[in-house]
């Protein structure tokens, strides 16, 4: 009786009562309880991730963020603490920021160049006074022209123009001035009619010409020619220094309109590029160091000068000027 109940409780019997596999066919039943435990890989793959885990990477990303921010917010605070001290010596002890070329300074702030630029090409059209930035001023501004003067030696009767501004020419020329060649005009640069002399006028409002002349020129190399025009006074400037002043018997005449470049024959003796226009009185410094850089030889694309247009009888005299322009 004993032996009986004894192989009734034998564990492939108890293996009945609590779930768990039997040896016969044990194998195969591992093999899909594991199956489903672990997937096809038999790795753990298929285990969801933990809660507790999920919530630590959470936390871990807010942390970094907060960090990130709070550093950027450090050097924010710091770079304005900066510019507070560096506006304050600027301002009240000495100057830090270059705002304009030419300024005193240690820092270049691009942005604050308030000057115009035209004529950056060889293309030298009209210039409406619509599109000037000094479309309503006859006085109180300032400019700079890169001039390249090519062949000099092709004369004329009047001076031979290479800018205007409001001008209006005569129908039939009355003298050999600018005042015979144009009815009116605020500001007119050119070379003397049979010289390498280079002549820059206003004419006042009493219809009179504040003429100053510069004498001998560059030939056959750029030069950049500043001019100031005040209401009691002009000043021109070669290559960035003062060459003259012109004090004035009475103001500018109030004339303005467009702005023109060399025109007819006088194309072929003179060249002109980046003309730029200020709305103001610039300083010297400013004038010396104004951009851009004076336009190259290479970039006005100059051809060399001769003597074509020339009479026989002149070719001694010019030959003579020559010598001059080589001096």
């Amino acid at each position: 009786m004993a032996m009986n109940i004894l192989k009734e409780y034998l564990p492939d019997k108890f293996s009945f009562n609590v779930g768990l596999p039997t040896n016969k066919g044990s194998s195969n039943t591992n093999k899909g309880f594991l199956s489903g435990l672990f997937g096809k890989s038999n790795s753990p793959s298929n285990i969801p991730s933990s809660p507790t885990t999920t919530i630590t990477h959470a936390f871990s990303g807010i942390e970094k963020k907060k960090i990130f921010l709070r550093v950027i917010s450090y050097l924010l605070a710091i770079f304005i603490a900066i510019m507070v001290i560096l506006l304050f010596v600027h301002f009240m002890i000495t100057p830090i920021f270059i705002l304009h070329p030419g300024d005193s300074g240690y820092i270049p702030i691009p942005g604050f160049d308030d000057g115009k630029l035209f004529w950056t090409s060889s293309q030298t059209g009209i210039l409406p006074n619509k599109s000037l930035p000094i479309q309503s001023a006859s006085y109180n501004y300032s400019m700079i022209l890169d001039i390249f003067v090519e062949n000099p030696l092709q004369f004329s009767q009047y001076p031979r123009v290479l800018f205007s501004r409001g001008g209006q020419l005569k129908e039939k020329p009355t003298s050999e001035t600018l005042l015979g060649m144009y009815e009116y005009y605020n500001l007119v640069i050119g070379l003397l009619p049979d010289t390498n002399d280079l002549l820059v006028s206003v004419q006042n409002k009493d219809s009179n010409m504040e003429n100053v002349v510069l004498t001998n020129i560059p030939v056959q190399e750029p030069f950049r020619v500043g001019v100031i025009i005040m209401e009691q006074a002009m000043e021109v400037y070669i290559n960035g220094r003062l060459a003259k002043t012109r004090k004035f018997s009475s103001p500018p005449k109030d004339v303005k309109g467009d702005i023109q470049g060399p025109t007819g024959i006088n194309t072929n003796i003179v060249k002109v590029r980046n003309l730029k226009l200020w709305n103001r009185l610039l300083r010297t410094s400013e004038i010396r160091y104004a951009k851009p850089p004076l336009t190259t030889s290479k970039e006005f694309d100059g051809g060399q000068m001769s003597g074509s247009g020339l009479c026989p009888s002149n070719l001694q005299q010019s030959s003579n000027r020559l010598e001059k322009l080589s001096v």
